[in-house]
C-alpha cells in the first residue's frame, strides 16, 4: 500500500539570512495576493500544559487557533517567519493546520512577514526593544478570519 502524504514542503519559500533578523522565510517565486504560501501541520498543545509552555522560549512560537479554544505550534516554516507591522502575509490556524496566505502580491526573493501583534512587554521577554512603529496593530497573534 502506497503511503498517503500528509505534508509536502512548499516550493514557494526557503529559509535565508534576513538583514538584522537572523534567519527569515523568503519567496522563491512570485506569490499572488490571497495565494496560499504554505499549509503545514501543527502540534496541538495540551490544555493542561499551555500555561507552563507559555512561560518558556517555545511560548513565543505558539499560535491561537481560529476558534480561540486551542494553542498550537506551527511546523513547516511557519514558525520561522519574521515580524513586520506592515506584514505581507497572514495566518489561519485550525487544530491540525496552519495556513499562511499572501495579503498582497509578494515578488520572488522577498521576505515573508507576519504581524505578531505583540505588546512591548512580550518583546521585552526576548530582550528586544521594538521601535514604536513596529508594535501591536490589532492583527497578529489573534487569528485572522477563516480562509
Amino acid at each position: 500500500m502506497k503511503p498517503t502524504r500528509l505534508f509536502v514542503p512548499s516550493p514557494k519559500i526557503a529559509v535565508q539570512l534576513s538583514k538584522g533578523k537572523g534567519r527569515g522565510v523568503f519567496t522563491t517565486v512570485r506569490v499572488r495576493a490571497g495565494e496560499v504560501i504554505e499549509a503545514a501541520p501543527v502540534l496541538l498543545v495540551p490544555k493542561a500544559q499551555q500555561d507552563a509552555l507559555v512561560a518558556t522560549f517555545l511560548g513565543h512560537y505558539m499560535f491561537q487557533s481560529d476558534n480561540k479554544k486551542h494553542y498550537v505550534i506551527g511546523l513547516g516554516l511557519s514558525s520561522m517567519i519574521n515580524h513586520d507591522v506592515d506584514a505581507n502575509a497572514e495566518f489561519y490556524v485550525s487544530i491540525d493546520t496552519i495556513t499562511i496566505k499572501a495579503r498582497r502580491a509578494i515578488p520572488a526573493g522577498t521576505e515573508v512577514t507576519l504581524d505578531y501583534g505583540w505588546n512591548p512587554e512580550e518583546w521585552a521577554v526576548l530582550g528586544i526593544e521594538m521601535p514604536e512603529s513596529q508594535l501591536r496593530t490589532g492583527k497578529g497573534l489573534r487569528p485572522a478570519k477563516t480562509p
